[in-house]
């Protein structure tokens, strides 16, 4: 089937239906396409079933924030001057009198507020905060201009002695969304830039080089309209700024390699036959089904990805997934139509020409490397184990980073009022973790029940770990002047002066009366690994304290961004357990399916395995002491199986299957020499492509990105120049026949 499939494109006629068709659906899809809708929200990446995300739902439904507050910082590490109060007022009074304009709700300051002094004002007094609360979506644009004023006007008053940064959440979007706006454009410049500049150094032709870009565009165009109608109508696939980026460059570095094995192997055909049509045929039928293994591999592990329950791991198959069955179906289809047409014209001003006098394999570069692995391979195989496994040290005693800021470049403003923040207050401050307690059936002003709920208050604070609890009768903190007998008074209406007092106590009932919320601050930082295993401890101190009491029928939720760093951490463990060893096992199920053996798998497996681990290794030990950065992204472990292991496969299948290939027609080293010497350029040059599209990650200015695109590129480079060109063949030479074992050519053999 697949003969005839690659007899019809590549035909007289066939070729050019092949274009058109290509080029009149894509147009169809992508004219029509809706916008594609992107998500920053972190509990949209939770899984449903996870308390954190609960917690987030009932917070959503029942304390409805109609906006986001921005928080000015003002600091003054000798303590904060008259001055530095007069420039605090004035910037109030500017904010009081653009409330309308930019769609300000409240104000909060000790000028406006004095209840809040404790929580505005640090206890050395050097730092505090005023609180600007916008209404709107952030994604808005008149939203992020009204944030961008605010930060203009405020830098006017920053001096010598005052530091003065406008961040908090609404700070926190406005640079998270120009980053995220920089990704699509930059990323996609420097992508193609690099990739031209590697193929027009391999082909030295203009053509051959343009038409991988060419295709890979197209495909990526029409994937993303694609995704944008399934996610127009669902809440299945979920898209950021960062998912797009990797969509990517896994689509111009695995596009680009099938686009190179074509173009490689077509160019040798036409060496040997001369006419581009017959040429094409045999190309696609010696390599149509390893480009087709290849594309197959990624798909599975994309649709092994929707087995995890983190979005952020699961929405990426989809999405991945979706672009690649997409490229597979060009390359099998458009690249072949494409190369035929122009015939060996692609390869201009380098034409090759028929002819039988070719260069002895033998004496080609990785023909010469093929001699000495095969003279030596037990030699080799120790000299590669030894150095690669030394870089495996790397791994033990890193650190993971679950801190959103951390990802941002340092002089970003919201990361530098954090920073702010930070030394001024106590670090749990910054992001509260908030306890829920539903009830339908208790009054809230009951004695019995504010006593319950005091005793709770009580049990949270001789935790080691928190710093002060705030809830209704407690809304300025545990060690505010202000208790229940006056919040019970400003409850009842009738003194006009308590109102600032009620509207603070307010904010942590719901408006039926059924929820109450606590904020409990911690006073270690509130992303740190303390912090993390503290969450479980939080639960059942609240879950016991609840039991023992007279509201004992109530249900509790824990959130808060540390809740939700907790919850992610246990779903990616519970992911990473899972999803990577079934990858794994689909990868061997393919290699066995396309080799006919079982024995070349099982290496080329624990090759892969292999070559993750000193990667990560090697990755990490580099950006502690080249780069400076402590921890490593959460994701990144993960993500780095996932490429390294479903991309790197290709040059596996592409190796193995011209080896296979050529050990039917002589004895295996003969075989190896020729493999090597034809395959080992094409690829060296896809490796290079491939790490050269990653490592364009490193031009953006977030962590994850950067430090993904570094250790994928780092381990291609590794898969490429070490384990594909030395290790692997040096057990192929030390098993011998037995590397088809039990496939028919063993017995031949």
């Amino acid at each position: 089937m697949l003969q005839q499939l690659f007899g019809f494109i590549t035909s007289k006629y066939g070729k050019w239906i092949t274009v058109i068709s290509w080029l009149l659906i894509s147009g169809l899809l992508i004219s029509t396409a809706p916008p594609l809708k992107e998500s920053t929200q972190a509990t949209d990446w939770l899984p449903n079933s996870a308390e954190s995300t609960k917690a987030f739902q009932i917070s959503v439904e029942n304390f409805p924030q109609d906006g986001l507050p921005v928080i000015v910082v003002f600091r003054n590490k000798n303590g904060l001057s008259e001055s530095d109060y007069d420039a605090a007022r004035k910037i109030a009074s500017w904010l009081e009198s653009k409330q309308e304009s930019l769609k300000i709700q409240n104000i909060v300051s000790i000028f406006n507020t004095p209840e809040a002094k404790n929580e505005l004002l640090s206890l050395d007094q050097t730092t505090m905060t005023l609180i600007v609360n916008i209404s709107g979506n952030p994604t808005e644009d008149y939203f992020q201009k009204s944030v961008q004023a605010i930060r203009d006007y405020v830098s006017n008053y920053r001096s010598a002695q005052l530091d003065l940064e406008t961040g908090g959440p609404a700070g926190l979007y406005l640079d998270l969304f120009e980053v995220f706006s920089k990704i699509d454009g930059l990323l996609l410049y420097v992508t193609i830039g690099l990739v031209l500049v590697l193929l027009l150094v391999i082909y030295r032709s203009p053509i051959v080089a343009i038409i991988p870009l060419l295709c890979v565009g197209l495909v990526m165009q029409l994937a993303l309209s694609i995704i944008a109608f399934i996610s127009e109508d669902s809440s299945f696939l979920v898209v950021n700024g960062q998912s797009r980026g990797i969509m990517t460059v896994v689509l111009f570095g695995s596009g680009t390699d099938y686009c190179l094995f074509i173009a490689s192997r077509f160019r040798e055909e036409l060496k040997n036959s001369g006419l581009s049509i017959d040429a094409m045929k045999k190309t696609m039928i010696g390599i149509g089904g390893a480009v087709g293994s290849a594309g197959g591999t990624i798909i599975l592990a994309s649709l092994i990805l929707l087995l995890a329950d983190l979005k952020s791991y699961q929405s990426m198959g989809p999405i991945i997934g979706i672009a690649i069955v997409i490229m597979t179906l060009a390359s099998l289809t458009l690249v072949p139509a494409i190369l035929t047409i122009l015939g060996a014209k692609s390869f201009w001003p380098f034409i090759p020409k028929k002819s039988s006098n070719t260069r002895a394999e033998e004496g080609m570069l990785y023909g010469r490397i093929g001699k000495i692995v095969l003279k030596k391979p037990i030699f080799t195989l120790v000299a590669t184990i030894i150095t690669l496994g030394v870089m495996i040290f790397g791994v033990f005693g890193s650190q993971k980073s679950f801190d959103q800021l951390d990802s941002l470049p340092k002089d970003t403003e919201s990361v530098r009022s954090f920073e702010l923040l930070r030394e001024g207050f106590s670090p749990g401050r910054l992001s509260p973790t908030n306890i829920f307690i539903e009830n339908e059936n208790i009054d809230l002003f009951d004695p019995k029940v504010i006593e319950n709920f005091e005793t709770l208050a009580k049990d949270i604070l001789s935790t080691n770990l928190v710093d002060d609890v705030s809830y209704y009768i407690r809304p300025f903190g545990s060690y505010s002047d202000i208790g229940s007998s006056m919040i019970l008074q400003a409850h009842k209406g009738n003194d006009s002066q308590l109102k600032p007092i009620f509207e603070r106590s307010a904010q942590f009932i719901s408006n039926d009366k059924n929820v109450v919320k606590f904020e409990v601050v911690l006073n270690v930082n509130p992303y740190s690994n303390e912090a993390l295993d503290f969450i479980p401890k939080l639960r059942d101190v609240v879950n016991k304290s609840i039991e023992s009491s007279s509201i004992s029928q109530s249900i509790t939720y824990i959130g808060g961004e540390t809740a939700e760093a907790f919850d992610t951490r246990q779903t990616g463990d519970r992911d990473t357990y899972l999803v990577l060893p079934i990858i794994l096992i689909a990868i061997g199920i393919i290699l066995v399916l396309l080799l006919k053996s079982l024995v070349a798998p099982i290496y080329l497996l624990a090759t892969i395995i292999f070559t993750y681990f000193s990667t990560l290794g090697l990755a990490i030990f580099i950006f502690e002491n080249v780069f400076d950065q402590a921890s490593i992204t959460p994701g990144l472990p993960f993500f780095l199986f996932i490429f390294l292991n479903a991309l790197g496969v290709d040059y596996n299948i592409y190796l193995m299957s011209r080896l296979r290939e050529e050990n039917l027609k002589a004895n295996l080293d003969v075989a190896v020499l020729k493999t090597l010497a034809l395959t080992g350029g094409v690829i060296t040059s896809a490796g290079l492509i491939l790490a050269g599209t990653f490592s364009a990650l490193m031009s953006l200015p977030l962590k994850d990105l950067f430090q993904l695109g570094f250790a994928v590129a780092l381990g291609v480079l590794i898969d490429t120049f070490i384990t594909r060109t030395l290790i692997v063949p040096a057990l192929v030479k030390l098993l011998g026949k037995y590397n088809w074992w039990p496939s028919r050519q063993f017995i031949n053999n």
